[in-house]
């Protein structure tokens, strides 16, 4: 067969000294002449690589440099498929290109027209884009091994027909929605047991439910014993987003201009929530009617989370732990202080997420007690822009935050609430049918379908099984021993509880007494009625 005629061509310049080959300079109009080399070639190709991030810090010391994303990725295709390919790009020109030289790339003569070797993966993104028309387009198939071999994309198969997919920087996000009982969580944590361990997956779980999952490498830690945060830490323009949507999506009430006012002066000065709340009760004495009835509203509604010990958390921002995590959020006992701690965990992970320092999913179980509040939608917008992708579970539309609910994978299960009939299925001939783990599925760019969704059985079995944990009994432990609960929330910690154990047991170090008299937990070699409030709630704790 006779080679094809081409047009005048020369070498594609603009790849001079640029490695690895993004798919943005791939050629408009041209394509690559290439050989693939494996055995020696391939290994002297990756040796070459690793030779660039090696650097020498002493006479015979070398210190190897962590390499970016995009080299790793390509150098990662040229180890898998054990191959190096020495390539000439080009790309079609009439006025500077040869024909001759187009007369040679049409006999693909490459190993006298070779300008450098290269990945599999810089080949096809040199591919990957062509001009306008009936031109063709290969599919991006080495990248996509590469992202999954990295751990940086994978599937998970939900039904017979559908597999979800999942990569880094995408949009990843998922919504559950349903009446409870139905399967969410099944679903759902059938799912999270297939996250890659190079993945971070935050769950935040009001339920207790979602501790099944530490038999799949999750770690489970307990809000206000393993891990406690402190919304003024983030300072007090994200402390006050916090607040106004625990008012304005749990209470449903508005932030008047007055109460936000109050609000605002309050936390300019205070290092916690305690202070704010000192701050806040100043404002009842203000000649100002307006602002007396506000500071007086402020008070109803941050008095409950000073019972919260989850939120006195350190002063300084610390971020939330990487990996896939479940924060068990049922040790809280009120719901406000739940969705203050949930809020709060969000803004920490936008926080880490604009430093670089978080990537991955993070899960809002029961998204409905955070409402659709202008604060949680700005907050997962963010999100997206930053790499992370928001996982919402919760029971009816008309509750759930409208950015968490506009999810790429939409999975709405059996219900009667009207607020999801209404926007999901009007005519109400799909949703009230359905039967445990059946949904109706809404990927972006597709029609809807109904399936029944695949779970892990020993899930199932392990949910059913599950004896949840009550909350921890600050108020009643408080009440009993006749001491304040907000100190009592302030005192409490794991390393409050190891401290009191071995001052009982005669074992107290400088630092134990140290501690133990800063908090007000023993006096005079004692301990006070803090102390023996502390030292039950540590036992109803199970510390």
């Amino acid at each position: 067969m006779e080679p094809p005629e081409l047009p005048p061509l020369r070498f594609y310049e603009e790849l001079a000294g640029v490695w690895p080959v993004p798919e943005t300079l791939s050629p408009r109009l041209g394509g690559v002449v290439a050989e693939v080399k494996r055995g020696k070639a391939a290994r002297k190709l990756l040796n070459a690589i690793d030779r660039q991030y090696v650097v020498r810090v002493a006479l015979e010391a070398f210190v190897r440099k962590p390499m970016p994303q995009e080299v790793e990725r390509a150098r990662a295709s040229a180890e898998i498929y054990g191959v190096a390919v020495v390539a000439f790009p080009f790309t079609f020109d009439e006025e500077k290109g040869s024909g001759r030289l187009a007369r040679k790339v049409a006999k693909l003569k490459v190993p006298l027209l070779g300008r450098g070797w290269f990945t599999p993966l810089d080949i096809e993104n040199l591919l990957a884009r062509t001009r306008e028309g009936g031109m063709y387009k290969p599919a991006l198939k080495i990248a996509e091994l590469m992202d999954r071999e990295l751990g940086r994309a994978f599937s998970v198969a939900v039904a017979r027909s559908l597999a979800l997919e999942f990569r880094e920087g995408a949009d990843n996000s998922l919504l559950l929605c349903g009446a409870p009982g139905t399967g969410k969580s099944t679903v759902l944590d059938t799912i999270l047991a297939q996250v890659p361990e190079s993945w971070s997956a935050l769950v935040l779980d009001p339920t207790g439910e979602h501790r099944v999952l530490e038999r799949y490498g999750y770690a489970v830690l307990r809000a206000g014993v393993d891990v406690r945060v402190n919304p003024l830490s983030l300072g007090p323009a994200a402390a006050f987003d916090v607040l106004k949507g625990v008012i304005e999506g749990y209470w449903r009430e508005e932030m008047s201009a007055a109460k936000g006012e109050v609000l605002r002066r309050a936390l300019l000065k205070a290092g916690d929530l305690a202070d704010a709340l000192a701050e806040v009760e100043k404002a009842l004495g203000s000649p100002d009617e307006g602002v007396r009835n506000a500071a007086a509203s402020l008070i109803w509604r941050l008095e409950p989370l000073l019972s919260c010990p989850a939120l006195y958390g350190s002063e300084r921002a610390e971020p939330l732990p990487a990996g896939r995590v479940v924060i068990d959020i049922s040790t809280i006992e009120s719901e406000e202080g739940k969705a203050a701690f949930a809020l709060t965990a969000l803004h920490l992970v936008y926080s880490g997420a604009k430093l670089g320092r978080w990537r991955g999913i993070v899960v809002v179980e029961e998204a409905d007690r955070l409402g659709d509040c202008e604060v949680v939608n700005r907050i997962a917008d963010e999100l997206r822009q930053y790499g992370v992708s928001a996982w919402a579970v919760g029971h009816s539309l008309a509750r759930i935050a409208r950015k968490l609910a506009d999810a790429r994978y939409q999975l709405y299960f059996q219900t009667t609430d009207p607020d999801t009939l209404r926007i999901v299925d009007p005519k109400g001939e799909v949703l009230p049918r359905l039967t445990f783990a059946q949904a109706l599925v809404r990927v972006r760019g597709y029609s809807p379908f109904s399936a029944s969704l695949l779970f892990d059985p020993e899930i199932a079995w392990s949910k059913s099984a599950l004896k949840r944990k009550p909350p921890i009994p600050v108020t009643a432990v408080a009440a009993k021993h006749g001491v304040d609960p907000r100190a009592l929330a302030a005192a409490f910690s794991r390393g409050a509880c190891e401290a009191l154990r071995r001052f009982l047991a005669g074992a107290a170090s400088r630092e134990d007494a140290a501690l133990l008299d800063g908090l007000r937990l023993r006096r005079e070699g004692e301990l006070t009625k803090l102390g023996e409030a502390c030292l039950q709630l540590c036992e109803e704790a199970g510390l």
